[in-house]
């Protein structure tokens, strides 16, 4: 009885065992909307298109509508393939791009841009001041899912892709305030609070290299993701750290602690663009031990190879 009981227990942890279970074996992320731009066009907005094991996977979509579609298009990168989308948080310069991709792009491949993993709660109201819902989420969800797309909520760390994992909303460990107070209001059991971009999540890849994170705008803290990342996938360090990390105008002491964590999480190649600050992403590097090569200015066309590195462009080499 008790070999029986055992076998059974052992088929149920079969059973229960993530499908995707694995490590990332090839991964490659080009910046397709960020400030600075070597080809195509530059705006306040964050896109790349993530390359990973033969999946193609469109994280954010840039702030105006048709700026991700033609600097893919500059690019030469078709993105009419792409039928998972990786939305980071319900701001505008992450989700501007969404409606006019799929409406673009369905015509050439009806599942383009067909599904958006998006946190559970990205379209909880933002009270304005007015009592108006200030989160444009709300219209962009019933225009998109006209379409014949679909949203698919996470609570949590999901895993999308073997080795590919959404974060879902981040714990906040570490105090970082890495959000700006806009005057918008969330509703909880014990009043209102404001907005602290709750939704905000990231992907982590799993490699054999480390944990490969990419972010948004890191309205949770690079810190708490990076954190994060290391639960989900335990016993690993955190060797790359791609987009927006909101650190424009902070303090260079808030600057100099956050170079200081992910040096000590391992940090080896940093990718930062959008809202990180040109500024914070230079303290970055001399805080991290980093040069031009592992660390420059993110722009439209930079990417990062697995295996192989940062290309910057031509802008940032």
């Amino acid at each position: 009885m008790r070999r029986i009981l055992t076998l059974l227990a052992g088929l149920v942890l079969l059973i229960a065992t993530p499908a995707f279970a694995g490590e990332v074996k090839a991964l490659k992320v080009t910046v397709l909307s960020t400030m600075l731009a070597d080809q195509g066009i530059g705006e306040w907005g964050y896109a790349a298109l993530v390359e990973v094991d033969g999946k193609k996977i469109l994280f954010d979509t840039g702030a105006h509508p048709d700026v991700v579609l033609r600097n893919a298009q500059s690019l030469g990168i078709d993105l009419s393939q792409v039928e998972d989308v990786v939305i980071s948080h319900h701001h505008p310069d992450h989700t501007g791009g969404l409606l006019a991709l799929r409406r673009a792009l369905m015509v050439k491949n009806p599942l383009a841009i067909s599904r958006v993993h998006v946190s559970s709660n990205i379209f909880m109201p933002r009270w304005k001041a007015d009592g108006t819902d200030g989160n444009s989420m709300t219209k962009l969800k019933a225009a998109y899912e006209a379409t014949g797309g679909r949203f698919v909520l996470h609570d949590g760390p999901s895993e999308i892709a073997p080795g590919v994992w959404f974060t879902g909303p981040v714990p906040r460990v570490y105090p970082e305030k890495n959000w700006s107070d806009e005057g918008l209001k969330i509703r909880t059991a014990t009043g209102d609070v404001p907005d602290n971009i709750p939704d905000d999540a990231a992907l982590v890849f799993d490699t054999p290299q480390g944990l490969a994170v990419l972010t948004g705008c890191g309205h949770a803290g690079i810190v708490n993701i990076a954190t994060d990342a290391q639960k989900i996938v335990k016993g690993k360090p955190v060797f790359a750290v791609i987009g927006g990390l909101h650190l424009v105008g902070q303090s260079d002491a808030t600057v100099d602690w956050t170079g200081a964590q992910l040096k000590r999480m391992g940090v080896k190649y940093l990718l930062a663009g959008h809202c990180t600050g040109i500024e914070a992403t230079f303290r970055l590097r001399a805080v991290i031990g980093l040069d031009r090569h592992t660390a420059p200015v993110s722009s439209v066309g930079s990417s990062f190879t697995l295996g192989k590195g940062i290309d910057p462009g031509e802008l940032a080499a």
